[in-house]
């Protein structure tokens, strides 16, 4: 991924307490920014202490891979790939193997008054339910949203003065959004047989192609009718209606993010035809492709 080079790296995730039972690492002592909701922070190096913390972190990698263990649990986790971390958590972060590696993340971190407020204006329970979920937090952005976030903490980066409201008030603006993606993501995995898991793993990846989908269909102990019946039981939709919703969200991304064009855009999410492609997008978000970039495009906003 290409993007804006990252010449100054915050020297330290924080400072780690001793205290009664696990070492303990609080907000101010994480964060670069004092007083604030949200803030972030750069790292390329491992950080094997297992510790809690009094706040909720989303650790996302931009480079190479770290082993990241989580409540007794372990992932790899490579580039794209994020972890909500919360209070309740107890986490490290390793080189796979001991070997150091080109690993770089951004941690952005959140007072927990504030994603407890965030939350709640989903529901009632969301803080509940994600704070005390029975397994680690993981999703993933796609290149684009990566590289569009990369950059805009980058921007903030360069700022002379950082800590003034307006820059909280970005990194506010990136926590929710990148909250909400994962909120999505993660609301679909809820309440699924784990017989349908891999299958779903799969169509959540929005360049499948109609062979893969047929493969992975065929993977399953199911005929088709009954495949059909007990993913629309669980997923409220049909299959080819949730291969198109993942398709068609991935494409907002494009649309807002690159100048690729509607055929590029077409044959990458390997829709049939452009005009197939024009027309589910209007059918789902009753605006054209053309009309959503006019009114969203970041590469149209920074040319004016």
């Amino acid at each position: 991924m290409e993007s804006k080079t990252n010449d100054k790296i915050y020297p330290y995730v924080g400072h780690i307490s001793e205290t009664e039972g696990p070492k303990v690492s609080t907000f101010e002592q994480g964060s670069p920014w004092k007083n604030a909701n949200t803030s972030f922070y750069w790292v390329n190096f491992e950080y094997p202490l297992y510790h809690a913390q009094t706040h909720w972190e989303v650790a996302i990698v931009l480079n190479d891979q770290i082993l990241h263990r989580i409540n007794g649990k372990e992932k790899m986790m490579t580039a794209g790939m994020a972890c909500i971390i919360g209070p309740q958590d107890k986490h490290a972060f390793f080189y796979p193997d001991r070997v150091k590696n080109q690993y770089q993340a951004i941690c952005i971190v959140a007072q927990d008054d504030y994603v407890r407020k965030l939350l709640d204006m989903y529901s009632p329970t969301m803080y509940d339910e994600i704070c005390y979920a029975p397994q680690p937090l993981y999703f993933t952005l796609s290149p684009n949203s990566l590289e569009k976030f990369t950059n805009m903490f980058l921007d903030i980066q360069t700022l002379k003065d950082q800590s003034t409201p307006y820059t909280e008030q970005q990194c506010n603006i990136i926590f929710s959004t990148i909250l909400l993606k994962f909120i999505e993501q993660w609301q679909k995995g809820q309440n699924i047989p784990s017989v349908l898991k891999p299958l779903i793993q799969q169509l959540n990846n929005p360049l499948i192609t109609s062979e893969q989908i047929k493969e992975a269909q065929q993977a399953l102990p199911y005929s088709y009718p009954q495949l059909t019946r007990i993913f629309k039981k669980h997923m409220h939709c049909t299959i080819t209606q949730y291969v198109n919703s993942t398709k068609l969200q991935y494409a907002k991304d494009l649309l807002s993010l690159t100048d690729m064009t509607l055929m590029e855009i077409t044959n990458e999410l390997n829709f049939e035809s452009p005009s197939h492609f024009h027309s589910l997008f209007k059918k789902y978000f009753n605006i054209t492709p053309a009309e959503f970039r006019k009114n969203n495009s970041v590469l149209h906003q920074d040319s004016e």
